[in-house]
């Protein structure tokens, strides 16, 4: 195993192409009828930590309206992996789902939209139906991530209410376009400007904002950094999610896997305007 191989430090995980939330400005990369099979998980798991790899976060589609949701985690302990979520579960089955292997979870992202965010994407993520789902987890091991697009003062108070009682930190992202969903936010300036002063920017999302701008003239020319692999619902490991050209089965011989690895290091994909909202260099999961 390369000494490249060895630096990847996770996996997100498609748990089915598509999506009953189904946002309008989604990053999902597969977009389709695939729903991934525990027989398939399991053996991508399996070849994934004889690589070294022990993290993995469960993603989609919506991952608690997998039929099997449950078994996806526990299998996942089960072979030694600290499994994380990225949800929009607020009620029914998915909570219930979610609330079920809560304190299994090494981390929960309960994701939300800002009033207008969610006018625009008719995501039903709003902030102020969140309480619940960090009251049904149990812990604090959670954050709120929440997508912001024409922040204002109403937005900012759910937001902090929210955090507070809680106790669970919060990023907070600007609206970006996405690949299917392409506009020019006329509101970005102040929406950073509001997120920073009542939040802070990370570096990530300051280097993701300036790639956004860069992207938009043509003069972004970065190959991936990302330290974390893809797994489609279809069963295919890739360094990109959005980039298909060098995947491999999981159904491959164990050579074959580790020779389309080392190959995504020795060619990197070039990234994309996906690319710098999802896969940052230094990805935390």
């Amino acid at each position: 195993m390369s000494d490249q191989i060895g630096a990847l430090r996770g996996v997100l995980v498609s748990t089915a192409d598509n999506c009953a939330v189904n946002c309008r400005f989604c990053f999902r990369a597969d977009v389709g009828r695939d729903v991934l099979s525990l027989d398939t998980y399991a053996r991508a798991l399996s070849r994934l930590r004889e690589i070294g790899i022990d993290e993995l976060c469960l993603s989609g589609g919506e991952p608690t309206d997998h039929p099997e949701f449950g078994r996806l985690v526990r299998v996942a302990l089960q072979f030694g992996f600290r499994a994380s979520v990225v949800t929009a579960a607020r009620s029914g089955p998915r909570l219930d789902a979610l609330a079920e292997v809560a304190g299994m979870l090494s981390h929960v992202t309960v994701s939300a939209d800002s009033r207008k965010a969610d006018e625009l994407g008719r995501t039903g993520r709003t902030i102020s139906s969140t309480p619940k789902v960090f009251e049904a987890l149990g812990h604090h091991r959670a954050s709120l991530h929440v997508t912001a697009y024409q922040l204002d003062d109403d937005d900012l108070t759910e937001i902090a209410a929210v955090v507070e009682a809680a106790e669970v930190p919060v990023e907070v992202s600007p609206l970006l376009p996405s690949p299917t969903f392409r506009f020019e936010n006329p509101n970005l300036a102040r929406d950073l400007e509001l997120i920073s002063t009542s939040f802070g920017m990370s570096d990530q999302l300051r280097t993701v904002v300036s790639d956004y701008h860069a992207w938009l003239h043509g003069s972004v020319q970065r190959s991936c950094e990302s330290v974390r692999l893809y797994l489609s619902a279809d069963g295919y490991l890739r360094r990109c999610p959005y980039d298909k050209s060098g995947q491999v089965s999981v159904t491959a011989t164990r050579q074959a896997i580790h020779e389309a690895l080392d190959r995504s290091f020795c060619t990197p994909p070039t990234t994309g305007l996906a690319c710098m909202a999802i896969c940052r260099p230094d990805n935390e999961g």
